[in-house]
């Protein structure tokens, strides 16, 4: 693409092989660059040399990017401004456009065409600008300063209307448009015959806007009300196509006359840009929101389920001291129960939030539709009654629990909000079900066998049949302002279709909906699970010295109560720096290690690696609050033989010290 040499343009960048590669590019398409290597010298250069258009880094030494382009938006407001930056930042690249910045491009440019782009578009909407505006300064001149004879007026008026690159119309008294030119006829896409004498202008405003454009030229018109109209403004454009374009009109009466003047500049692709870093800034603030739930609820875990660890311990100690049957055991196993409860609560918030992130496994997923219903009682208006069809008896999927209470999740708030106002019935159903050859055949991707079914249904207020085949795509929502992201149904979507399954629906405006999912299920062999009593403290110690290592006193003083009840030889530590240097001093009474993962000055993970420095062979269980911080991976990279998640019971890490000690050959 050849472009006129007059055009000059601004590199300002610190790294020079960047501006060179610029330069030469730009100067193969004939424009002349200019280079500067910081912002001081870039502002230096823009006042004496006067470019163009400028292309700007934002992370420079001295003064960065966007105070160099405030800088420059003030020295000259109508000089094209683009940002090239490899910064990756959206909250960057949103304030530079709201700093005034044109276009933005992410480095590496690896197409420079996608360069050329950018600055040829900057170019010719800088260029339309300042010929709408000049047009609108010359036109005004001209009818000021009209002295010719009519007939010489005229014919150099038709000659500068027609030739000016803005869509242009007279509008007489009645808004009837008795003339136009080129740039009005490419816009509305009508020929010039079949507007003149023979459209209004409130035929070319979209119905949004129509009532405002009405009291605008009614005002125009009257003495008292003329000041209160402004003179440029934004509205609806609309075609011959009906589609809608936004444009920038400059509205003007014509003097001595009944008729105004209508000159408009198409601004679709400026609002589309401006939408596009208004959909960002939103994107941004979600990511925070969520980010910042999910750090308060790892937090909330961590200290309930420290919390919880010596409840559940001191009630399984009780429960193993008293008789089943009487009333201590049954105290006590009350408050197992209700210990147990809570951690289970715990699980929830970590599930809710994705703070606990599990691998795809057979699966049964009828516990986890329950839990939903449980969730929604107590968030619902008492409107909606919520009706369960789940059958308890059904198959295993291959599916990450944490992704199937997002899909129930995500199906059952839809259903809330479709009868927020009426109220109705909010129905789950689960149950299995068996596609023949033919059936499969109707749906694309699945095979014939059994599935699992989630049947979500609600009687709210439906959904338009034009909307059907929308709703899975990402960020489109019919819900109002704050309601909803778009991005509900666009994640059940993905994940079903991740399990091999599918997703069905059926509406009817007025009634309700339904939102059928198919599951492939899997065959799982039976296993013989044997019984465990609540109260498991079954596995001796046997005069193995444990080394225990907790910053939190009341777990610590639990565990070495009940270890020592089981014979185990415990020593305790709250600190883990503490533990480390006892360790070092007498690694030979240590035969087992059980600490805890947060702790001040050093981390169960550093302690344990520290302890393995001095005895290789030494056995170790890492206890946590709080699932983000380690998970079992990073523990077996450690050398940490169990990983376990708080609240753990004492008869439980019994157990799993008999298991490794076993597993390595010892009693």
């Amino acid at each position: 693409m050849k472009v006129k040499t007059t055009i000059r343009i601004l590199t300002i960048d610190d790294e020079a092989f960047i501006r060179t590669s610029i330069r030469n590019y730009l100067e193969d398409c004939e424009f002349e660059v200019i280079e500067a290597e910081n912002g001081r010298i870039g502002i230096d250069k823009f006042e004496r040399e006067k470019p163009d258009l400028v292309l700007l880094d934002l992370r420079m030494p001295e003064m960065d990017g966007l105070q160099l382009l405030e800088i420059l938006k003030r020295l000259s407001p109508d000089t094209p401004l683009i940002v090239i930056s490899g910064t990756g930042n959206i909250s960057a690249v949103v304030e530079a456009l709201h700093l005034g910045a044109w276009d933005y491009i992410l480095k590496p440019i690896q197409d420079m065409s996608v360069l050329l782009h950018s600055v040829t578009k900057c170019l010719k909407e800088s260029q339309l600008k300042r010929e709408n505006k000049a047009y609108q300064e010359h036109l005004e001149r001209l009818v000021r300063d009209r002295t010719q004879s009519l007939a010489a007026s005229e014919q150099l008026y038709r000659a500068v209307f027609e030739c000016t690159g803005a869509a242009t119309a007279i509008l007489e008294k009645d808004m009837t448009l008795s003339m136009v030119n080129t740039g009005f006829e490419q816009l509305s896409g009508l020929k010039r015959h079949e507007i003149i004498d023979k459209k209004k202008w409130l035929d070319f405003v979209a119905p949004p806007d129509l009532k405002r454009m009405m009291t605008y030229h009614e005002n125009r018109r009257t003495v008292d009300m003329a000041e209160s109209v402004p003179e440029q403004y934004e509205f609806l454009f609309l075609t011959a196509n009906k589609e809608e374009c936004s444009v920038l009109v400059h509205v003007g009466m014509i003097q001595g006359t009944d008729r105004s003047i209508a000159s408009l500049l198409d601004i679709t692709k400026r609002k589309e840009v401006e939408q596009r870093g208004k959909s960002l800034e939103n994107q941004l603030r979600k990511a925070q929101k969520m980010e910042a739930i999910g750090t308060l609820s790892g937090g909330i875990a961590h200290d309930l389920n420290n919390i919880l660890s010596p409840v559940l311990g001191y009630a399984d100690m009780l429960m193993n001291d008293a008789k089943p049957g009487g009333i201590t055991f049954a105290r006590s196993e009350k408050i197992h129960r209700a210990a147990l409860r809570a951690a289970d609560l715990v699980n929830q918030i970590l599930t809710f939030t994705r703070r606990k992130e599990e691998k795809k496994r057979p699966v049964k997923i009828h516990p986890i539709a329950m839990e939903v219903l449980r969730l929604l009682k107590g968030s619902i208006p008492s409107t909606i009654q919520i009706i369960d069809r789940i059958d308890r008896k059904c198959g295993r999927i291959e599916a990450d629990l944490t992704q199937i209470h997002q899909v129930i999740m995500n199906l059952c708030t839809n259903a809330y909000h479709a009868m927020e106002d009426a109220g109705g019935e909010l129905v789950v159903a689960l149950f299995e079900k068996t596609l023949g050859e033919k059936e499969a055949m109707a749906h694309q991707g699945l095979t014939p066998g059994r599935f699992l079914c989630l049947e979500v249904s609600d009687t709210g207020c439906g959904i338009p049949e034009s909307f059907l085949e929308r709703i899975f795509e990402p960020y489109y929502t019919t819900k109002e302002e704050g309601k909803g992201t778009g991005l509900g149904l666009a994640t059940v979507y993905g994940i079903v279709k991740s399990y091999h399954g599918e997703v069905l629906v059926r509406s009817v405006p007025g009634k309700g909906s339904c939102f059928t999912i198919l599951f492939p299920m899997v065959e799982v062999a039976a296993k013989n699970e044997p019984f465990e009593r609540n109260h498991p403290f079954d596995a001796q110690g046997k005069g193995l010295g444990i080394l225990v290592v907790d910053d939190d006193r009341n777990i610590a003083d639990m565990y070495k109560e009940g270890f020592e009840a089981l014979g185990y030889d415990v020593t305790v530590y709250y600190s883990g720096m503490e533990a480390l240097e006892f360790f070092r001093n007498n690694s030979e009474k240590i035969d087992f290690a059980i600490t805890d993962q947060t702790m001040p000055h050093m981390t169960g993970v550093d302690l344990s690696r520290g302890m393995l420095c001095v005895k290789p062979d030494l056995p170790v269980i890492l206890c946590s609050g709080y699932p983000g911080e380690v998970n079992e991976e990073k523990a077996t990279d450690a050398g940490i033989r169990r990983f376990v998640m708080k609240p753990v019971t004492v008869g439980e890490l019994s157990r799993m010290i008999q298991d490794v000690l076993k597993g390595e050959g010892h009693g």
